[in-house]
């Protein structure tokens, strides 16, 4: 955003601190972004943090982790069955694994199985959706009857997915998790909360390596107190935002197939 001032040209534009280099977006920012960030909320460079930058990362890294967890990114891949094979994926890393699997065939056509007293397709067609509607109700609950109708299972040990019953023309969507490796793919929430996250995560170890004092520090110094409130309230905004990361939870979309 910016605004021009008072005598200034249309052409030349005054900057504002949201277009600063050095402030952080709402999303898409970087691990060094971040950490840099944290720094500066932490007071640096009016006071020395004494934290390291990895310390940083590392609490960055456990958000992402945590993140990843409690709301994972939902992916989709597609693989062609094959008559005969029954294990697929097979030492493929999908990461948190499988969740489910969904089976695709081409628009069938009653020709191969008997429907009613109708073997021809043609007048299922000249009667129009509704009636084909049927002709696919009826088809699914017969395979399920007859157990012809295609099902899978994920061996996380093993990492494959076993297919039962697969045939050729049918084509099956498999849905997976996946984790969260930067930052930079973070929805808008997830990164409002990771950011939070880090943030007091460095804060807490601050005031851990702060707890290190009693009281006032010795020497020329011991009037000055350190702020040891810092590493319970930190405490205190690490439990609120865990809390809250597990009411975001995302869990497989429930299927009535």
């Amino acid at each position: 955003m910016s605004y021009f001032g008072p005598s200034s040209a249309a052409s030349h534009p005054v900057t504002t601190t949201a277009d600063s280099p050095d402030t952080l977006p709402l999303k898409g920012y970087t691990t060094d972004q971040l950490i840099d960030y944290v720094f500066r909320q932490l007071g640096a460079p009016t006071w020395e943090v004494e934290l390291t930058r990895q310390q940083i990362a590392d609490g960055v890294q456990d958000a992402l982790r945590l993140y990843s967890v409690w709301v994972p990114n939902l992916r989709v891949g597609n693989i062609i069955l094959i008559r005969g094979q029954f294990k697929y994926l097979e030492g493929y890393d999908v990461d948190q694994g499988v969740v489910d699997v969904q089976f695709v065939e081409p628009n069938p056509v009653p020709t191969e199985i008997f429907y009613g007293n109708l073997i021809n397709p043609a007048p299922l067609f000249r009667l129009g959706l509704d009636e084909y509607d049927v002709f696919l109700r009826w088809r699914k609950t017969w395979q399920r009857v007859t157990s012809v109708r295609p099902d899978w299972f994920y061996d996380d040990t093993e990492q494959c997915l076993y297919i039962s019953n697969p045939i050729e023309r049918y084509q099956a969507a498999v849905f997976f998790y996946s984790s969260y490796t930067n930052t930079k793919g973070l929805p808008p929430v997830g990164a409002e909360w990771v950011r939070e996250y880090a943030l007091e995560k460095s804060r807490f170890l601050l005031g851990e390596l702060w707890s290190k004092f009693s009281g006032a520090i010795p020497g020329p110094l011991q009037n000055l107190q350190l702020d040891q409130q810092k590493r319970q309230l930190a405490n205190d905004r690490l439990k609120e935002l865990r809390d809250q990361l597990k009411g975001m939870q995302k869990s497989a979309p429930i299927m009535i197939d």
